[in-house]
């Protein structure tokens, strides 16, 4: 049989222990806060490309909606990206679903991604490069 002494000595932790612990998850909690989730411009140029594809199945979807010819508008995109749009008239979705034709393309640090715009079936397409 262990003696009272032996057994309050067998389990949990010291005070040094829990403070040490405790400070620790501290410095990693400023860590995180100070610097942040990370971020991949990529996955930023990736989310910009699926948003304008978005808008343009929209205004094809509405100009179908309502029989008028939509023409489509960009979207507000995150920084640190860029948007042309060939043709620069811009594209215009018709009412029986075809558009005018032409194509959105975004530029980050390094790569190029196109959104086109079948002209004859309206079908919007994303094409990473």
């Amino acid at each position: 049989m262990t003696s009272p002494s032996n057994a309050s000595r067998a389990g949990g932790f010291t005070l040094m222990e829990m403070m040490v612990v405790i400070a620790i998850m501290g410095i990693i909690l400023v860590l995180i806060t100070n610097y942040g989730a990370p971020r991949s411009q990529w996955l930023t140029t990736q989310a910009a490309a699926h948003q304008v594809a978005n808008a343009m199945r929209s205004a094809r979807g509405q100009a179908i909606a309502q029989g008028h010819p939509v023409a489509f508008a960009l979207p507000r995109l995150a920084a640190g990206v860029s948007a042309s749009i060939a043709p620069p008239t811009g594209i215009v979705f018709a009412p029986d679903g075809s558009a005018s034709g032409g194509r959105v393309t975004l530029r980050d640090a390094g790569r190029i991604v196109t959104i086109s715009a079948d002209w004859l079936t309206g079908q919007v397409h994303i094409n990473a490069q």
